[in-house]
């Protein structure tokens, strides 16, 4: 496909904010493609070049690429007059697509017709480049590709560069759209996103539906595994409004575990062999919730599980939460300790600093069997004798993986006083298992049902949202710029971020500093299309959904003013005297966060 028709794709995609008609237009798309371009075509139609856990990012940021577009079609990097008259015309416009345009239709150009393919290398190379002398040389091939671009091609490549293409378009998007290229409709959404969920490269499932059809699909569908290496879609739990409800929905002996408040870890291990047949060298790979590859963070785990295994393992994929503890009482520390460790410099600084422990929960893969697919309690019972090889560090380290300690509940009354004792320790609550049920990536439904502390008093449970915009400080709050930020949840259904709080208590003096700092990075002038923002909540200033905060509130009620969960009249569900609890909760993208599904049972659970 030339790079020009499938820039006329993207064009009627940002058009549109309907979930279906976005849906429908990527299939199309898919139809049109070739088998040996789906992969590059659904990679840059999500703004990447590669998958999430690979890490390869453009590393350019709006202004280098302004500087590029200063020097377009001349031999130098930069034209002082000309210099000041795209920057001038990038802060009225504030996007360096529309920017890229302008230059090049001001050079008149039509583009050379290129390919997808040409395009997608092109842009890698790019990527790659790294070390001394790698923004010059970024620029310079930024340059030539935009040299031979149309207008409507320099825009898109401009946008996909600096990571704000933002056409709505998400990997469950594509997972739909694929079935809808398949079968017309979204009937093979389940079968497809199972498959991604254990090989979560959507490139490659893309490749796979191009290729069969029917049946034939289907098998080669279900015959993905779990690899080393690749992450899975983290399980996801539900909630309950009390002991009772959680062990009725259990229908008999089940398995709790504590609910730590961490990060999600996914811990990857695989022994590699020479020629031989001896052990070279081994990996460990560990991922996020989101499937971002977060080893850096972890060197003093990675050393961990290499010097404890020996021979003894060949491979194994671990579910655990990472938490930060205090090494002299032994004690588990709050989560903004422990996010800490999400940073790229100075990691074995931080690492000395902040120590932690993977608390292991599930075994999900071991010495080359994929076990997702059988009974938790057999998992569980393999988890136990792999954690037993870790209790015994050598050298006197640190032990750093620990099995959760995980319990079976045959009635209602052990499973209280199990939840009592947790909550008494000031852990957040449990988690309650069925124990007959796979490891189903990437659902979330009452097999895995978390039971919080909040249950036992009148604060509501907290909420995951996106900031969408702030307020201007007033009074003393002037000086920092901002005095409330506007929180949403992101509406899948619909492809829409919907309002549920306006928060301006909870945060230091120090808080506000950093917040606007980071909130400075991500301002827009417009309101994006897919904001539903009641009139009375307009925000004085706009910002790209990218930053998850963490609130909690008094309770949820129903508003006019909020448009989450609108009921029949209108209302939407808000929070009443919203804190913030977490800034820039990193762990989770944005469309991780609640869900109305789940906004709304939390209200129900309170008001029934």
């Amino acid at each position: 496909m030339k790079f020009t028709q499938f820039v006329q794709y993207l064009e009627r995609l940002e058009k549109i904010t309907s979930r279906n008609e976005i849906t429908e237009i990527l299939a199309e798309l898919f139809a049109k493609v070739e088998k040996e371009e789906i992969k590059e075509v659904v990679y840059l139609t999500l703004g990447r070049l590669v998958p999430k856990f690979v890490s390869l990012e453009f590393n350019v940021s709006s202004r280098l690429f302004i500087k590029g577009l200063s020097g377009l079609n001349n031999k130098v990097f930069e034209n002082p007059a000309q210099s000041n008259r795209v920057q001038e015309l990038y802060s009225q416009e504030g996007d360096v697509g529309a920017v890229a345009s302008h230059m090049v239709r001001k050079m008149k150009q039509k583009g050379d017709d290129l390919e997808i393919k040409q395009v997608y290398e092109k842009l890698k190379i790019i990527a790659e480049l790294e070390g001394e002398g790698s923004q010059g040389a970024k620029i310079e091939k930024i340059q030539n590709l935009l040299n031979k671009c149309s207008p409507n091609e320099a825009k898109f490549i401009g946008r996909i560069i600096i990571g704000k293409l933002r056409l709505g378009v998400s990997e469950k998007t594509v997972l739909d759209a694929l079935s809808w290229f398949e079968v017309g409709d979204k009937s093979l959404r389940s079968e497809i996103e199972r498959a991604y969920g254990v090989r979560s490269d959507i490139g490659y499932i893309a490749d796979i539906v191009k290729g069969y059809s029917g049946e034939e699909l289907i098998n080669e569908l279900s015959k993905l595994k779990i690899e080393p290496g690749i992450p899975v879609a983290s399980k996801l739990v539900e909630r309950e409004k009390s002991v009772e409800a959680v062990f009725e929905r259990m229908e008999g002996s089940c398995l709790v575990q504590p609910k730590l408040d961490g990060l999600r870890a996914q811990i990857h291990y695989k022994k590699f062999n020479n020629k031989k047949g001896n052990a070279k060298k081994s990996d460990v790979q560990i991922f996020s919730r989101n499937m971002e590859n977060t080893t850096h963070m972890f060197p003093d785990l990675v050393r961990f599980v290499k010097s404890n295994l020996n021979n003894s393992i060949n491979s194994f994929v671990l579910d655990s939460e990472v938490i930060a503890y205090d090494p002299e009482s032994g004690h588990l520390l709050e989560f903004q300790k422990t996010i800490q460790r999400k940073r790229k410099h100075d990691v074995k600084e931080k690492s000395k600093e902040i120590p932690i422990k993977a608390m292991v929960f599930d075994l999900l893969y071991i010495d080359g069997k994929d076990i997702s697919r059988n009974k938790l309690e057999k998992r569980i019972q393999k988890l136990d004798n792999l954690c037993q090889k870790f209790e015994n560090p050598p050298n006197d380290t640190e032990h750093l993986i620990e099995m959760l300690d995980s319990t079976k509940v045959d009635n209602e009354d052990s499973l209280n006083v199990y939840f009592e004792d947790r909550v008494g320790e000031g852990l957040e609550g449990v988690i309650v298992k069925k124990f007959k049920t796979p490891y189903e990536p990437g659902t979330r439904n009452f097999d895995w049902i978390k039971l919080k502390a909040s249950i036992k008093d009148d604060m509501i449970d907290e909420l995951d949202g996106v900031v969408l915009g702030y307020y201007h400080g007033k009074g003393i709050r002037s000086k920092f710029g901002i005095g409330a930020i506007l929180v949403g949840i992101y509406n899948e259904k619909c492809n829409q971020f919907e309002t549920v709080a306006k928060v301006g208590t909870g945060i230091t003096d120090d808080e506000f500093v950093t917040i606007k700092k980071d909130l400075m990075r991500i301002t827009i002038k417009n309101k994006p299309k897919n904001y539903e923002i009641g009139n009375n909540l307009k925000p004085d200033i706009y910002v790209e959904p990218e930053i998850v905060v963490v609130v909690e509130a008094d309770e949820i009620t129903r508003s006019k003013m909020h448009t989450a969960c609108k009921d029949d009249q209108g209302r939407g569900l808000s929070m009443r005297f919203p804190r913030l609890k977490i800034w820039n909760r990193q762990d989770k993208d944005v469309e991780q966060t609640t869900s109305p599904k789940e906004l709304e049972d939390m209200f129900n659970l309170k008001n029934k």
